[in-house]
């Protein structure tokens, strides 16, 4: 099967993540795969992919409304003749209406948070829910929550929604050894400094954790808009010594590896992938139990869950700081849990829902 899968451009985020693994594991099935960016940036992930033999399509989209896409997009289509077209994010708003005009016969599209999160604006939801409505693209949705909120906000039975979990290669998840803390102790966050992540209220759960465990540190990686605003909290809140500031890193496994407590205390979230990338290592992991995440986590078995209020999360940090026993038993159940999230069962799951489109 050839499988073409459409992405805006391969930015650090889980939904990049996801389409890289998804891309290495359809090939790891014998599939082709080709690959198409909207935009022309070239960037380490998509450098990465290259570097692994990945044919990727660069277009040269404009920012906004750029409706040449759907014409580019065709040429590819009819040029590269997929099976089916995967497309990610916003680039739905043009590949189906190629994958109509070039006659693809299957078009599948992974919603990546929560429908009403994930849609930008009024004309969006009436775009894509046209799509869905009329069978011209097939939602996927990363787990039963996102399932739900799909079917609310477009209207659709659940039943013409499946459900396939994100996975990673587990085999990069370098396994935490021991759970004694370290000086200081190291507390690891992964992920765009935008309004979802919530930095705002880790550096205010973090100021009131370091206030009680003044040997910690804050490890935060990632970029993106709200940068700039959280080194000026840290500064205001007095704990800019104890917060690193790491920026993108193409491979987070060093660092996790290295880290003794894992956070995520997003105001909302679909599936995220460095929740499972935590999960692999076996890292004792809050995060807050919004979307997805409960679906992925236990409380009280694999993580602790909670809200995401600084409040809650500082309790649940401190709680894990100051109880060995309890980091041991979390973080193995969770890596025992990670198991789930293979790319692997993920690619044998996306091939399926291919296979059954239009049939």
């Amino acid at each position: 099967m050839k499988i073409m899968q459409v992405i805006p451009y391969f930015c650090f985020g889980g939904a990049e993540t996801m389409c890289e693994n998804l891309t290495y594991a359809l090939a790891a099935l014998g599939h082709q795969v080709v690959v198409v960016s909207l935009y022309g940036q070239h960037t380490p992930i998509s450098r990465r992919m290259e570097a692994a033999g990945v044919n990727i399509r660069y277009l040269d989209k404009k920012l906004g409304l750029d409706v040449s896409m759907v014409g580019k997009l065709k040429r590819i289509m009819l040029a590269e003749k997929p099976d089916v077209v995967h497309t990610h994010l916003d680039a739905i708003k043009y590949a189906v209406a190629a994958v109509k005009l070039a006659g693809v016969p299957r078009c599948v599209h992974t919603v990546h948070n929560v429908a009403d999160k994930e849609a930008e604006g009024r004309a969006q939801k009436i775009i894509n829910g046209f799509y869905f409505s009329h069978g011209w693209s097939t939602p996927v949705a990363l787990s039963p929550e996102v399932q739900k909120s799909i079917a609310a906000f477009y209207g659709l039975p659940p039943a013409k929604i499946p459900v396939i979990y994100n996975g990673i290669d587990l085999s990069r998840c370098r396994e935490k050894q021991s759970y004694d803390l370290q000086n200081p102790a190291a507390l690891t966050h992964i992920g765009r400094f935008n309004e979802q992540k919530n930095h705002d209220g880790l550096l205010r759960a973090f100021s009131l954790i370091h206030k009680k465990h003044p040997h910690t540190r804050l490890n935060l990686l990632g970029d993106g808009e709200l940068l700039e605003p959280t080194q000026a909290l840290a500064k205001t809140l007095g704990i800019s010594d104890s917060v690193v500031f790491l920026g993108s890193q193409s491979n987070v496994y060093p660092y996790l590896e290295n880290s003794d407590l894992f956070l995520l205390p997003s105001l909302y979230e679909g599936m995220p992938m460095t929740l499972i990338e935590a999960m692999g290592t076996g890292l004792p992991i809050v995060a807050s139990k919004v979307g997805g995440v409960p679906d992925m986590l236990e409380d009280g078995e694999s993580a602790i869950l909670t809200d995401c209020a600084p409040e809650s999360v500082a309790q649940a940090a401190c709680e894990l700081l100051e109880d060995e026993a309890l980091r041991a038993r979390l973080g193995r159940a969770a890596k025992a849990q990670s198991e789930t999230f293979s790319a692997a069962h993920m690619a044998e799951n996306y091939v399926r829902v291919y296979r059954a489109e239009g049939a």
